[in-house]
């Protein structure tokens, strides 16, 4: 039908076909030439290469968004675990995510950069305390280390007159108590105190530990270490060296640390958990000891 109207041509068409409409016979046309050039058949015949499976998507995006590595480092690391896909093909699955080239890309953000290498990593800093001496009132300024996987404090010292030698020398010490302790440090994070010096960081380099500073005005970039100068400060008065070795052992042997799910430094492993029990909880008295004139404070159960 639709040919025979087709073959009169558009002005006899109008005249002689009443049953339907000009534009209904036009659109059947269109549909009858779609369906002539749709090669359906063909495709069926010979189909296109098949989507890249959506877990192997999800990974190519995972090693985008944790790296900063280019579409021929995402290929070459698919090939170390058996999966051949084109470099193309890495680009577009990228595109379709919405995840810009590599240079485009930002890198781990520093929470998780810290996370991932706090068994290696080591806080440090240096504060003041204003104490009395027989000379009046002087400056005393502290340094300390911390170790940021167990927030064990390493080391502390404390002098009236700090330059780059002292402050080597701590250095020295640090890494003497980081053998005793097993520890294996590879960063060293301290702000840009001027006794930071290069001769120190080339002390540490030379040790294989690569120093990392914070940038400037950036507090927060060395979280662990400022929390310790807040807590040393609120709980060390005068007697500024006696005080902080005490307060060391209290700090290592005795406070919980919610950075290690509330466990204590000196007896910390990662595979300790809370298993939510209170089964041992019973009459038995609880003792108390006091550090610091009382200022800090550890309950054990009584013997």
């Amino acid at each position: 039908m639709v040919d025979a109207a087709m073959a009169m041509g558009r002005n006899l068409m109008e005249q002689v076909v009443s049953i339907v409409k000009l534009k209904t016979i036009l659109a059947w046309q269109r549909k009858l030439e779609k369906q002539k050039w749709d090669y359906s058949d063909r495709r069926k015949r010979n189909p296109s290469r098949p989507r890249i499976a959506q877990d192997i998507e999800q990974l190519v995006c995972q090693m985008a968004r944790e790296n900063e590595w280019g579409y021929e480092r995402i290929q070459d690391e698919l090939k170390k675990l058996d999966i051949r896909i084109s470099k193309s093909n890495v680009a577009h699955i990228l595109r379709r995510n919405g995840l810009p080239p590599s240079p485009e890309r930002n890198g781990l953000i520093w929470r998780v950069f810290l996370a991932r290498h706090e068994d290696v990593f080591l806080c440090a800093d240096l504060f003041t305390k204003e104490i009395w001496t027989f000379k009046g009132l002087q400056t005393a300024h502290i340094f300390f280390v911390i170790h940021l996987g167990t927030r064990k404090l390493l080391y502390t010292h404390v002098t009236f007159s700090p330059h780059t030698e002292w402050l080597k020398q701590q250095a020295r010490q640090m890494m003497w108590a980081c053998d005793e302790q097993g520890i294996q440090p590879r960063y060293f994070l301290h702000d840009n105190d001027a006794c930071f010096s290069k001769a120190f960081d080339t002390l540490l380099g030379d040790q294989e530990i690569e120093p990392v500073k914070t940038p400037f005005k950036a507090p927060s970039a060395n979280s662990v270490a400022e929390r310790y100068v807040l807590s040393a400060k609120t709980k060390c008065l005068n007697h500024l060296y006696r005080i902080l070795k005490t307060h060391q052992g209290f700090f290592n042997q005795h406070r919980p640390h919610q950075g290690i799910d509330n466990q204590i430094p000196s007896k910390y492993t990662k595979s300790d958990k809370w298993q939510g029990s209170n089964k041992d909880i019973t009459a038995r008295p609880i003792g108390r000891e006091d550090f610091l004139g009382g200022l800090s404070k550890s309950y054990q159960r009584a013997a």
